[in-house]
């Protein structure tokens, strides 16, 4: 009996584990050798990707230098007037500095560029630099960029050349790569001037190094002429010519010194440049060999072991099924009836085991579910006190931060004000966790708000109240003012024209046990297309980053309220906005005599 439940369990086990094995196993090492070759030529291509968007990048920076002393009438004529004038001008003076300034911001903004030169043929020989201002020829020790100047040239594409300059001569001349541009003064038939631009070359050696995937690997930069611009460290022991082929292709093989290599290129038609990565086709899929031999290793591994486990397996298995079939019979039935309870054709202690599993199943599940709610209650916990722990830092640290401003003043001010007003819009949250609160404390709320804001802001508002004393203390969702008038002040003021003061009015009226918030400015406004697409932002609930104010209310009054309230947005261009909120208040706060109203104003 135990060694037929061994064979069997053996044929069972072994059988569904072979299949998926050799079938998984040589699945995996096809894939796996596919997938790696692609990814290395994907990664090479995205490396080269990543060295043409910096180039360009640099390339740009003389674009725009183009379009300043190449096009701006203004700029080319008060230029060659100083670099001609025998005298200069207090106006000249300051048009000097101002242009000096600007490249001079420019180079040192700029990590990459090492200087600037702008020429435009004058009788003086004079030039404007980055570094020297207005200087001439003769006097600058870097004179070698002016042997590409041809005033008879009608080139009007950048090209590109590398070099070693210094600014002195006791200096170490430094290696850049200096791209050139003519000036023609808009419509000029021949170059009437140049722009020089020099670019640190250590700048595209040390990002190469950065983009390096592989050892020994070789990335280089190439003009239309075949003529390397610049390189890595690695790409200094090749002969350029030996590895540039006629082949389009991204990738491709080449053979040199009984060596393979993998080439991948890609070609810039912006700047007419090639971008070249050269690495052996040995040290390139070495680790795709490596996972090929590993894969294979573990596949005859878990083989071997699926095989030892099954066969202890199988003998446990035929061990405890004998001595469960040796207890049952120990007992006083007979054997004929432990033959029709039991099958071995199916499951051989299924009838023993059932009602043990059972009980099982169902005290795990018990304790699962015990320690689910013990782990979630204790996470409520946690975020509770975390939720405690920050407010309350920043509020006694803006509490120390009042008491040091006033000692160093010995007085209050502007900023002991500002923290003073700021520490009580922080209590207000802190303090008051209900989702409503009395109108009484959300109008301070707002006002201690609108304080900071008048403190902060550049831009004259005035904001009028228009409320019933005896309606402080109906009760109103908390937080409801202080985002519609922020959006007033920050959507209203016109920042780049003259506009006149922004008037917001705040009118509060208890309606039917309703009460009704209508906010109205005289700012910027709203045409009919723009605010469709905000009321439909707000309506679906998404998060914008210029209303998120708007859309919090919405969320809040909807879920507060669920459905049982008024949000309303008009507005004109040029007029102004309206915004009406409507909500219902609580009973042991609404009041019906709202007759009595009187008008403040803030």
């Amino acid at each position: 009996m135990n060694k037929k439940i061994l064979f069997k369990n053996i044929v069972l086990f072994l059988f569904p584990l072979l299949i998926p094995v050799f079938i998984l196993g040589s699945f995996a090492i096809i894939i796996t050798d596919k997938y790696m070759k692609e990814s290395i030529s994907s990664n090479n291509l995205n490396t080269l990707q990543q060295l043409e968007q910096q180039t360009n990048t640099v390339l740009n920076e003389m674009h725009l230098l183009h379009l300043d002393y190449n096009w701006n009438a203004d700029m080319i004529l008060s230029l060659q007037n100083i670099l001609d004038s025998n005298y200069l001008t207090f106006e000249q003076k300051r048009n000097i500095e101002y242009g000096e300034g600007t490249l001079r911001r420019k180079e040192i903004a700029t990590p990459y560029i090492h200087s600037i030169y702008v020429y435009y043929t004058n009788r003086k020989n004079r030039l404007l630099t980055s570094r020297s201002g207005v200087t001439t020829i003769d006097s600058l020790y870097d004179k070698s960029w002016f042997t590409e100047y041809n005033p008879e040239s009608k080139e009007k594409e950048a090209w590109i050349r590398t070099r070693q300059i210094a600014q002195f001569p006791f200096e170490k001349p430094e290696p850049v790569i200096t791209i050139y541009k003519n000036i023609f003064k808009t419509n000029a038939p021949a170059s009437e001037g140049l722009i020089v631009l020099n670019v640190y070359q250590n700048y595209f050696e040390d990002l190469m190094n950065e983009l390096n995937n592989y050892h020994n690997q070789s990335i280089f930069v190439v003009d239309q002429h075949d003529n390397k611009l610049y390189g890595n460290s690695h790409s200094e022991k090749w002969n350029i010519h030996d590895l540039l082929s006629d082949n389009d292709q991204e990738t491709y093989e080449l053979e040199i010194g009984n060596k393979e290599y993998i080439v991948n290129q890609l070609y810039s038609e912006e700047h007419d440049l090639r971008y070249f990565s050269v690495i052996e086709k040995r040290i390139l899929y070495y680790l795709p060999n490596q996972l090929r031999f590993l894969t294979f290793a573990f596949v005859l591994l878990s083989l071997l072991l699926g095989v030892a486990t099954i066969y202890y397996l199988s003998r446990k298995n035929a061990r405890h099924v004998s001595d469960i079939i040796s207890i049952i019979n120990t007992t006083k039935q007979k054997e004929e009836e432990l033959i029709e309870n039991i099958s071995f054709k199916d499951n051989e202690y299924q009838l023993i085991v059932r009602r043990i599993l059972k009980n099982y199943i169902d005290q795990n599940n018990l304790e699962q579910e015990l320690k689910d709610k013990k782990y979630q209650l204790q996470s409520a916990e946690l975020l509770a006190l975390q939720n405690q722990i920050n407010p309350h830092f920043l509020s006694n640290t803006l509490a120390v931060i009042y008491w040091r401003a006033m000692a160093l003043t010995g007085k209050p001010n502007k900023v002991t004000k500002m923290l003073e007003t700021l520490t009580d819009v922080l209590n207000f949250s802190l303090r008051i966790k209900n989702h409503t609160v009395t109108l009484e404390e959300e109008i301070k709320n707002t006002k201690n708000y609108l304080e900071i804001l008048s403190i902060r802001s550049d831009k004259a508002f005035n904001v009028h109240w228009d409320y019933a004393e005896e309606d402080k203390e109906v009760k109103v969702l908390k937080f409801v003012l202080q985002p519609i008038i922020e959006n007033c002040l920050q959507h209203g003021m016109d920042y780049e024209k003259q506009h006149p003061e922004v008037q917001v009015k705040i009118k509060i009226r208890l309606r039917h046990h309703n009460i009704r918030f209508t906010i109205i400015d005289n700012g910027q406004g709203m045409n009919r297309s723009n605010l469709q697409k905000l009321r439909h932002k707000i309506d679906k609930n998404q998060y914008t980053t210029d209303h998120i104010g708007l859309a919090n209310i919405q969320k809040r009054l909807s879920l507060i309220f669920n459905g049982n309230y008024r949000f309303l947005i008009r507005s004109k261009k040029g007029l102004g906005t309206v915004v009406i909120i409507e909500h219902p208040v609580d009973q042991d706060g609404e009041r019906l005599d709202s007759e009595s109203e009187n008008s403040t104003s803030a």
